[in-house]
């Protein structure tokens, strides 16, 4: 991954205040609860047209921004930025055959990719992340895949508050999904391995290492304790 790339968009990210409380605070605590069982029309309802809202509608909501929209959004990535890093595709419907470059004259871009701020309270304080995941059923409108990778659910909170941070000079995450735990294993591990069996469940955990300045995670593919035998 271009390393460049993803410092830019967590640049933007930091600028537009895509955090947990500046999503709140954008759509109402009640818009949040219903996020929460699945209805987003509540927070469309009370989102506007800034940087905030258009990185909310786009990758909290899975709803498509104009091109124009998401540059204002990512000025320093840019929507071509974020088309190459996988965060989001071109809708190319209006390129034709005749040489028009698609990124140019594509209309609108649609996510590709879930990404939402996330915040914690563990032994090394207050955490503040994002999270990149495969687009959930809201944002597909039907049934995930097989390869899906989960984002952060109540299973992954409830096990980052079990966790036991000791310091200590090695940690294993075994099964890692889309990396949360590693993260927060990072915290209080000099180093962290960190394993899963699916090739895109790496890629997407590699990605939200970078994303938020975490060198101590390595990553390694393979079923169960055959990475690290």
């Amino acid at each position: 991954m271009d390393a460049a790339q993803i410092a830019r968009l967590a640049a933007d990210l930091r600028a537009a205040n895509f955090t947990v409380d500046g999503l709140t605070d954008l759509w109402g605590a009640d818009a949040a609860a219903a996020l929460h069982r699945g209805h987003r029309v509540p927070a469309l309802r009370a989102i506007g047209h800034t940087p905030l809202a258009i990185l909310a509608r786009i990758f909290v909501l899975g709803l498509p921004v104009t091109l124009d929209e998401l540059d204002r959004a990512l000025p320093s990535l840019t929507a071509a930025g974020a088309a190459e890093l996988g965060l989001v595709e071109f809708d190319t419907a209006a390129a034709t055959s005749g040489g028009i470059d698609p990124v140019a004259s594509a209309a609108t871009a649609a996510p590709r990719l879930d990404l939402r701020p996330y915040s914690v309270v563990d032994a090394g304080g207050v955490a503040a992340w994002w999270i990149a995941s495969d687009l959930g059923e809201l944002a597909l409108g039907g049934p995930i895949p097989e390869q899906h990778v989960l984002g952060v659910g109540g299973a992954s909170t409830t096990l980052s508050t079990l966790m036991i941070a000791a310091p200590v000079d090695l940690a294993l995450d075994l099964g890692t999904g889309c990396g949360i735990q590693a993260l927060h294993l990072a915290r209080h591990a000099t180093r962290v391995i960190a394993t899963d069996i699916s090739e895109r469940a790496l890629e997407l955990a590699s990605f939200n290492a970078q994303l938020n300045g975490f060198t101590n995670i390595e990553f390694r593919r393979g079923n169960l304790f055959e990475p690290v035998t």
